[in-house]
């Protein structure tokens, strides 16, 4: 079952230029598969999106007001609202604040249709995605940690059973198809844990995520 069909169907797009807008309001659409209905303005509005009645939205934050005025939302917003916001080297405060605020997905500006889905995915199921620069900026600019006593266990100490199972086949040299076939998911379920992983792991690639796996004692040698 294609797992674009259990996203909600009515999508919020937020983007300050009009020719970002309608950019954003097509990778929205390619990520649904033309599935969903989408909405759009220049800027975030609780009441345009409670008019729009969208069970998720996605903003695109290119200034400090814009990523401001989606902290302002995400107070606001009713319980079970999906958030994704699309911006560049987010400041780690305002990670924690969006965090805070039970945001679903931080992903890039750039974020393709893959990568929308899988935040949008995470958005439906009530999880979080974040992009490795967000996780990499929370851990160097933690008050009470310096980022070379951050030991490997503290960054991994979340990884769940399914994500040391991805892990560990990641490290045979399996790709997503043959991952999802060995583990009877969909390839689309193995690129969020992969990317969940990495986010996790706060590494750069699969091999730097397989190196610190052997590291934790995660993959056998």
């Amino acid at each position: 079952m294609d797992k674009r069909s259990n996203i909600p169907s009515s999508i919020f797009v937020v983007a300050a230029s009009a020719v970002r807008r309608s950019s954003l309001v097509e990778i929205t659409s390619h990520a649904l598969n033309r599935r969903a209905g989408i909405s759009s303005d220049s800027h975030i509005s609780l009441e345009r999106v409670a008019a729009s009645k969208s069970g998720i939205v996605v903003a695109d934050l290119d200034t400090p007001e814009s990523a401001a005025a989606m902290l302002h939302f995400l107070e606001q917003a009713p319980a079970g609202t999906g958030s994704v916001a699309l911006i560049d080297e987010p400041d780690p405060e305002w990670v924690r604040a969006a965090l805070s605020s039970t945001i679903n997905a931080i992903i890039a500006r750039d974020a393709g249709p893959d990568e929308l889905q899988l935040a949008l995915q995470a958005a439906d199921a009530g999880f979080v995605l974040l992009h490795p620069s967000s996780v990499r900026g929370l851990i160097l600019e933690n008050p009470s940690h310096n980022a070379k006593d951050i030991t490997t266990e503290e960054l991994t100490e979340e990884l769940t059973a399914r994500e040391e199972q991805v892990l560990r086949l990641v490290s045979i040299g399996l790709g997503n198809k043959e991952i999802a076939a060995r583990l009877a998911i969909s390839d689309h379920t193995v690129k969020f844990h992969i990317s969940s992983i990495l986010g996790k792991l706060n590494a750069a690639s699969r091999t730097e995520a397989v190196s610190l796996g052997i590291k934790r004692g995660f993959i056998p040698i």
